[in-house]
């Protein structure tokens, strides 16, 4: 069994393979009808190329904006699992989500301020939830201005629609679906500006809405299984108040406890069945949750505490392995992330550690789970009995972070 290493040095990319890769782009984008564009005048490479990050159609749009080139990938290190001598010819850059690893920045710039190539990074590392950002590695501008490269950005509309996360994963007929490539910061602004304010400008680029792009351009979603899957998003009643009683079927979706009912429309906007609406607006609801998750994270009264199954990335070959003994998760707003066990493991990330969580809904039908990293391990932690609340600890997670970030500030004055 050969370990997934982190710490191997970048290979030059193996043009077969590269070939191969943008044959497959090119058959996605000819399906869908992706159109493209490019805004003003773009960069001959080396230059940091990021990404809105809503469905795998991302990379292919990435492939299609930086031809003839050869472009260089950071991605996350699970999706080495049977693909690590690929990947490896195709010159990725492995990284663990939200770990501060030295050594996959210096591979980074290796590639920009050495070898002078694009590199391919998103962000957000994870999929949009609604089709609005989440929240952003402040390592971008750094990185950008360590490399002396300008900073470029692609914009997709419509890969959310096609494929929202929460949903079956069944793909959906979307017209149109356009992509934007556009220099957001020239080589000479990084030069001149602070790393804080070329990350404000980063940050402010990130402002797409799905939802308002689908009205805008009358995009129908017909599938009559639009709403399945969204309760994994739409946790919580906003009429009963509570959490973790609502389900869905079909194009409905609705709180088994008070049964209050939503349709979601064909347009993407939801419609109260049996009654007057809180919420028209899938966005809305789940900011309106996050909201309810900060205040209970600032009056001190959440926590989250479970057994957990944990699996360990052992291989390329094998991929993630169950660990042996029992397990309980502790998510708790002085002591963050905490895993202890019945034997000699123990998994702490402190509040301060990682600005942002990774949670899958149901990770190749193996459930759904929190990943945890170090710079050396991968775990993927899957609750036994409170599967159904990773949403509430995504958003839990951020608030914590902000909250100890405040109490710091206010310390070093």
């Amino acid at each position: 069994m050969k370990k997934i290493d982190t710490y191997e040095k970048t290979r030059r990319i193996f043009p077969p393979f590269s070939f191969v890769i943008r044959c497959a782009s090119l058959l996605c984008r000819s399906l869908e009808r992706v159109q493209f564009k490019k805004v003003g005048r773009i960069p001959k490479p080396p230059y940091l190329l990021i990404s809105n990050h809503a469905s795998f159609m991302d990379y292919f749009a990435a492939i299609k904006f930086t031809l003839p080139y050869q472009p260089y990938w950071v991605s996350t290190i699970e999706e080495y699992i049977d693909k690590d001598f690929i990947f490896r010819e195709l010159g990725v850059v492995p990284k663990r989500k939200f770990t501060n690893d030295p050594r996959s920045a210096k591979m980074m710039l290796e590639v920009l301020r050495d070898r002078k190539k694009i590199l391919i990074i998103f962000p957000e590392a994870r999929y949009s939830f609604v089709g609005k950002a989440e929240r952003l590695d402040n390592g971008i501008a750094k990185l950008a201005k360590n490399a002396g490269v300008p900073i470029v950005m692609i914009t997709t509309h419509g890969h959310y629609l096609r494929d929202p996360q929460w949903g079956d994963h069944k793909i959906r007929k979307v017209r149109p679906i356009k992509d934007e490539m556009r220099c957001i910061v020239p080589k000479k602004y990084v030069q001149m500006l602070t790393a804080d304010e070329i990350q404000e400008i980063v940050n402010s680029h990130f402002d797409f809405d799905e939802e308002q792009y689908q009205l805008d351009n009358n995009i129908l979603i017909k599938y009559k299984k639009r709403a399945e899957g969204i309760e994994r998003i739409l946790y919580k009643c906003p009429h009963c108040g509570k959490e973790f009683h609502m389900s869905s079927k079909g194009t409905r979706f609705k709180c088994d406890e008070c049964g209050a009912e939503y349709e979601l429309n064909e347009n993407g906007t939801i419609s109260r069945m049996n009654g007057q609406p809180v919420f028209t607006k899938v966005s809305d609801w789940y900011y309106w949750e996050k909201k309810c998750c900060f205040e209970e994270v600032r009056n001190g009264t959440y926590s989250f505490e479970d057994e957990v199954r944990v699996e360990r990335l052992e291989g390329t070959g094998v991929g993630f392995v169950p660990m042996k003994g029992k397990y309980v998760l502790k998510h708790t707003v002085e002591d963050g992330v905490v895993v202890t066990s019945d034997n000699d493991f123990k998994f702490v990330r402190s509040p301060l550690q990682n600005y942002a969580i990774h949670i899958e809904f149901d990770y190749h039908g193996r459930g759904a789970c929190i990943d945890l990293a170090t710079n050396t391990e991968t775990y993927f932690v899957y609750p036994l009995n409170r599967w159904k609340e990773v949403t509430k600890i995504h958003f839990a997670n951020e608030a914590i972070y902000d909250l100890h970030k405040e109490r710091l500030n206010k310390e070093s004055k």
